[in-house]
C-alpha cells in the first residue's frame, strides 16, 4: 500500500494507464499517419501497381478516422453515429476489426507486387492500431502476489521454501 498514490487508493498507478486513457487519440494520430502513407503510396511514380494498395490504405484510414476521430475532433459530427456504434463494442471486436483493416490492403498490395517504403510503413501503422486494442484486450498484469498464488500447486500459494 502506497498512501501517497495520486488516486488515493493506496496503490501505485499501473504503467499502462495512458494506453487506456489515450487510446482514441493514439488511434487517430496513427490513422492520420496512415493517410499520409496512403497518399504517398498512391502517388508513387516508380511503382504504378501500388496505386490500388494506396487507395485501399486511404479507405482503411477513412474508416478508422470515422470511428475514432469524433471523440478527438468534435466538429466531425457526421461521423458520430459510426463512432457511437463501435464505441460500445468490446476490445476484441475493435482489435479484430482493425486487424482486418490492416490485412486487407496488405494482402492485396503484396499480391500485386507493391513493396514500397510508405506502403510497408502504412501497414505497420495500421497494425499498431490493431496491436493497441490487442493490448487493451489483454488487460493489466496481475499483482505479484496473485501471480505467485496462481503458480502454486493444488490451490496452495507458492512458497520458495515448500517441498
Amino acid at each position: 500500500m502506497n498512501p501517497s498514490s495520486p488516486d488515493g487508493t493506496g496503490q501505485a498507478p499501473q504503467p499502462t494507464w495512458w494506453i487506456e486513457a489515450w487510446s482514441s487519440q493514439i488511434t487517430t494520430g496513427l490513422a492520420l499517419f496512415l493517410v499520409l502513407c496512403g497518399v504517398l503510396t498512391t502517388i508513387s511514380f516508380f511503382t504504378p501497381v501500388c496505386i490500388i494498395a494506396g487507395i485501399l490504405q486511404l479507405l482503411a484510414s477513412g474508416i478508422i478516422l470515422s470511428i475514432e476521430a469524433p471523440s478527438f475532433v468534435p466538429f466531425l459530427a457526421f461521423a458520430r453515429p459510426i463512432g457511437m456504434f463501435v464505441e460500445g463494442k468490446p476490445h476484441w471486436f475493435k482489435a479484430a476489426f482493425y486487424g482486418a483493416l490492416a490485412l486487407i490492403p496488405f494482402v492485396i498490395g503484396v499480391g500485386l507486387g507493391c513493396f514500397g517504403f510508405f506502403f510497408i510503413l502504412g501497414f505497420l501503422a495500421n497494425l499498431a492500431i490493431a496491436g493497441l486494442y490487442g493490448k487493451l484486450l489483454l488487460g493489466r498484469k496481475a499483482e505479484r502476489d496473485d501471480m505467485r498464488f496462481q503458480a502454486g500447486a493444488d490451490g496452495q500459494p507458492y512458497s520458495p521454501t515448500s517441498p
